[in-house]
């Protein structure tokens, strides 16, 4: 199981938002590997620095750079103008190339950032990073996950 940190915040990312969405993202270049190795149906944890914990999803979508994502609405291909998020390219000009975005199933989550869970930090300079067993056996504790 790996663990993604979100690293959510008011400006930049809105968990609120990704959490309706059923959305991921992560700003990686040079320590994407990790983030590509995911595939639809494995499991992961969502983290925010300076938050804690937010939950437990499934990877529905592998992950893509943000200018290749594409939004159905209604089986409809969403306008890339009308996305919800693209305010963010507007706070970081190289957002296309340095965000990846990949569609997900929550399986467990927090309802907000206000209610993340500190059990444990995520110690890792790359933004996704494999759980040992025992990390992985506590997130789907607090989760309330099957395993």
């Amino acid at each position: 199981m790996y663990a993604i940190n979100g690293r959510f915040n008011r400006t930049f990312r809105d968990f609120e938002l990704y959490r309706q969405l059923g959305i991921v993202s992560v700003t990686t270049t040079r320590f994407k590997e990790n983030l590509m190795k995911m595939k639809p149906g494995e499991q992961f944890a969502l983290y925010s620095s300076g938050n804690g914990w937010l939950g437990v999803g499934r990877v529905v979508e592998s992950a893509v750079p943000f200018g290749e994502f594409e939004m159905r609405q209604g089986g409809r291909l969403i306008d890339y103008d009308q996305y919800p998020f693209k305010e963010i390219g507007r706070i970081n000009p190289h957002f296309a190339k340095e965000e990846y975005v990949m569609r997900v199933e929550w399986l467990g989550l927090v309802s907000s950032l206000e209610e993340a869970v500190d059990f444990g930090t995520f110690d890792s300079k790359d933004p996704v990073m494999l759980l040992d067993e025992t990390q992985k056996d506590a997130v789907m504790d607090v989760f309330n996950v099957r395993k």
